[in-house]
């Protein structure tokens, strides 16, 4: 069965499988579309095998090898190249020239979003902000799920509630000074709730969304 909006016909390719673009890709895959994995590290595009529809072993900062992918053919084209950014740059105007339509592109900061847009991204996303199953969710129309991106400084995570946070609001429940998570939302039934309103009761049944920083 088709999810909501969903494009069955799109295509996708995700450049780069570090934990941003594994999730982008394991996500995609769960809603069966047709995805492109490439990366230059085996061992990443193994596990993602299960996901995608092709995977393809390439040196994401080689131009040559980047053209040689046809990325014309793609409807929607996800770059994820980790602190390379001037190969991220290149993929980017190698996607832009080839007429691809939605160009997402791991970047940080202001100064880069910038760059990036100007070159042909239609969308700069950062990790430590944004979800990677969020982000493919949004790109095949389709309602948040349970595949949640962990980046390499922050985690994000659904936790049940602790019995003593149950029956408090989130504000009284204290809970970032007293286990260090940082609720963003709230599941509850099925709904969810973004940002969770600090009043807001907890009960037993309830999801938490929470944003941890990993110890350095």
């Amino acid at each position: 069965m088709a999810m909501p909006n969903q494009k069955k016909n799109t295509q996708f390719a995700v450049l780069g499988l570090g934990r941003f673009g594994y999730s982008i890709v394991k996500t995609l895959g769960e809603h069966d579309v047709h995805v492109l994995a490439c990366d230059n590290d085996p061992a990443r595009l193994h596990d993602v095998i299960p996901y995608a529809t092709q995977v393809i072993q390439v040196d994401l900062a080689d131009e040559n090898a980047v053209k040689s992918l046809g990325l014309g053919n793609f409807d929607v084209v996800v770059i994820n190249l980790g602190n390379d950014f001037e190969a991220s740059l290149i993929d980017t105007m190698l996607a832009k020239e080839a007429g691809v339509k939605e160009i997402v592109v791991k970047g940080r900061g202001r100064r880069q979003r910038q760059i990036l847009e100007s070159v042909g991204a239609t969308r700069v996303v950062q990790p430590e902000i944004e979800m990677g199953g969020k982000i493919a969710r949004q790109l095949v129309g389709s309602n948040i799920a349970d595949v949640l991106e962990e980046s390499e400084h922050y985690t994000i995570a659904e936790v049940h509630p602790k019995p003593e946070w149950i029956g408090k609001s989130i504000r009284q429940a204290d809970i970032r000074r007293t286990s260090g998570l940082m609720v963003l939302g709230l599941r509850r039934g099925g709904k969810l709730t973004i940002p969770a309103p600090p009043d807001r009761v907890i009960e037993a049944a309830d999801l938490l969304i929470t944003l941890s920083e990993h110890e350095a």
